[in-house]
């Protein structure tokens, strides 16, 4: 029998038509052209035993490894971080009980709260930073753990390693969605891992290096919560074609590595040039930033007229804001 819970849960349509527009800003999708050179030996090494053998992904698994200074036991690769996230819901014992987030979270928290009857407490943001003690203060006997964004998603504030610590040492689980660090310059959690034995951080290849068709995450934690968490790793953890597309990119880091500082060295030109012109502007520590939806003029038409896909926010303040996921693309084409 079905469980009858599942019929109410709801899941928006993931699904949008990009062809309509030039640049798409909705998903943090990398618009701005990878280098033709680099694509074309990418694709030249693709063989078709890449298309019908199974995958072995274990040279990638030594790559992230040796990248991230952990060992390949601290590490589950997983279709995409929200796979990730969807481990942990199972892995831990979530029916019945609570878990917290900030009341401006990633969807597929309240989803899989929903799908795993999970209670999902949120802390609730008074301006564009979140105060730790908000989350702490929602602990109980039963809470199993804490997810976070960091940075926040889609508020794009940081927080920092100290904020990260005091909420460990509560003892309460401690889960990190670092989806977006890379935009950031931050160190990761993942140094954490050894440490505390009660944190779990998610990563994801979609964001800053622009791989969000590959569908390529992972996981990482404490060897003795692999023990768990790995009980969930599907047969073959991703397709080889994502998998080696990966193993490219940290093959050639710093040409993507440059990709992204360049993109938030933009972001904070167009600020500056958005500014001057009048626009009322809220930064972010992330690569986006939001501007007031009817500062000066109807801008939604405006960008829209532009061929930009986009989202609207209402931020702390009450006030509604158009999402600028800054794209090299964008260069000129938004003042």
């Amino acid at each position: 029998m079905m469980k009858k819970h599942l019929y109410n849960v709801f899941r928006k349509s993931n699904q949008e038509d990009k062809t309509k527009f030039k640049h798409v800003l909705t998903q943090n999708e990398r618009n701005y052209p990878i280098d033709s050179k680099l694509m074309n030996k990418f694709f030249s090494s693709l063989t078709q035993k890449d298309l019908c053998f199974y995958p072995n992904t274990e040279n990638l698994k030594k790559k992230i490894c040796n990248y991230y200074n952990i060992e390949t036991d601290n590490l589950l690769l997983t279709p995409g971080s929200s796979f990730s996230l969807k481990t942990i819901f199972e892995s831990f014992n979530v029916k019945g009980n609570n878990i917290i987030t900030s009341d401006y979270f990633f969807p597929m928290y309240q989803v899989y709260s929903d799908l795993y009857e999970v209670e999902l407490r949120k802390a609730k943001y008074t301006n564009m930073k979140l105060d730790i003690d908000s989350i702490i203060d929602l602990i109980d006997s039963n809470t199993q753990f804490i997810v976070l964004a960091n940075p926040n998603s889609p508020l794009g504030d940081l927080y920092s390693k100290k904020d990260i610590i005091k909420l460990l040492e509560t003892g309460i689980f401690v889960i990190i969605d670092e989806a977006y660090l890379e935009f950031t310059g931050e160190e990761t959690s993942i140094t954490l891992i050894e440490e505390y034995t009660n944190l779990i951080v998610t990563k994801t290849f979609s964001k800053a290096y622009g791989a969000a068709g590959c569908r390529v995450g992972f996981l990482a934690s404490h060897i003795d919560n692999m023990k768990y968490l790995s009980k969930f790793r599907l047969m073959y953890e991703i397709n080889t074609i994502g998998a080696k597309y990966v193993e490219f990119i940290f093959d050639n880091i710093d040409y993507y590595n440059k990709y992204i500082k360049d993109t938030f060295d933009f972001k904070e030109k167009a600020i500056v040039k958005l500014k001057d012109k009048g626009y009322t502007i809220v930064n972010t520590d992330c690569s986006w930033f939001y501007l007031k939806r009817y500062d000066k003029i109807d801008n939604l038409k405006k960008f829209n007229d532009e061929g930009m896909s986009f989202r609207t926010l209402i931020l702390p303040d009450g006030i509604e804001y158009i999402k600028f996921n800054y794209d090299l693309n964008l260069n000129d084409k938004i003042y």
